[in-house]
This record gives C-alpha cells, structure tokens and sequence, in this order.
C-alpha cells in the first residue's frame, strides 16, 4: 500500500447530519460523482484550492450523524485536506459546525501530529519529538520556537534609562515566553 499513515479521533457535527446529508458527505469521501456531489466538486474546482486529496474513503461519517470518524485501518495522507474542502463547500453552507481532533502517525517516527477543528476551523499541528537522550548522558535541548522565544526575550533586553543592575524586556516577548510555559513544563514532567 505504500507509505502508511494511522489516524486516531472524532470530529463532531452539530447538529448531526440528516439522512440525505449524511449519503451526500459519505458519496464526496469516496470521490463518487452524482446528481448531489456535482455541484459541490464542481465549486471546489473552481475555489482557490482546486484539487482534491488523491486518496478517498480515509474517513466515514457515524450511523446517527454526529461524527466524522477516520479511517483507523493503516491509512493515506489528504484527511486536513478533505475536512477543509468539506467544511467550506458542504458543511458550513449547509448549517454544520465540526469540533473535535484527529491524532496521526505514520511510518517515520517523526511524522506524527494532530488536526484540530474548533467551530469549522481547521489546524494541522506537527508533533515535537524531543529525545533528551539516556539517563548517564542526558542532552537537554529545545525545539526551534522554544529557541526563537528566548532569543527575542534576550535580544529585548535594554539598561537604557536604568541603572546598570536594571534591565528591561520587552512586555510583548515575555507574554509570548508566558504563554508557551505552561506547554513545556507540561511536556518537562512527561520526561521525567
């Protein structure tokens, strides 16, 4: 089957879709073209991200309609893509909203992340893999943003106007340090 991608998760639908919207999303996941799906991949052939996944069927829709459920057999890539398309030329114009989250991994260790739908938008997020290395040796180290935040938090760093035992940050690198924090000490403790 080629390079294997494994999702795990739920997205929800409010409200639930009815009988015929539910055939409708599950005929566009298999790239079935009839009376009903026409006119929706004929509008996403004309939108600004023209082409659809290559692969189809990498999710199902739940009998009662309150989910978009993924494929959770060894998979394909093109899940963030179809939720997009779906969600800007199905669900949304048609009253539904989707919240929820679908994990992934895949062959490689390093391809993992996550899909995160709040309110019909849609964010993929690729995984940090830190390896702090074995115990007798441990090389601490941080991830790129991790880097970019202490920099511009030290690079901030001003005496002009104080004394020299004064020095001042800037208030918006400190949020932003501030803000990512809490994640990393999150992460600190699974570590440990």
């Amino acid at each position: 089957m080629g390079y294997a991608v494994y999702y795990r998760g739920e997205i929800e639908i409010a409200p639930p879709l009815t009988g015929g919207h539910r055939a409708v999303a599950l005929a566009l996941s298999k790239r079935e073209m009839n009376d009903q799906t026409q006119p929706i991949f004929d509008a996403i052939a004309a939108s600004p991200e023209p082409d659809l996944p290559w692969h189809a069927d990498l999710f199902t829709i739940a009998e009662d309609g309150a989910s978009i459920l993924p494929d959770e057999d060894e998979s394909r890539y093109g899940l963030r893509l179809w939720l997009e398309l779906l969600v800007e030329h199905f669900f949304e114009p048609a009253g539904y909203v989707l919240n929820g989250e679908v994990h992934w991994t895949a062959d490689e260790l390093e391809d993992r992340g996550s899909i995160f739908v709040k309110d019909n938008l849609i964010e993929a997020v690729v995984d940090v893999v830190i390896n702090p290395g074995p115990s007798w040796s441990p090389e601490h180290f941080a991830d790129k943003h991790l880097t970019d935040l202490v920099r511009e938090l030290v690079e901030s760093s001003d005496a002009t106007g104080g004394s020299l035992d004064l020095t001042v940050v800037s208030a918006q690198s400190v949020e932003a340090l501030r803000t990512a924090l809490p994640r990393m000490e999150d992460f600190a403790m699974t570590l440990e």
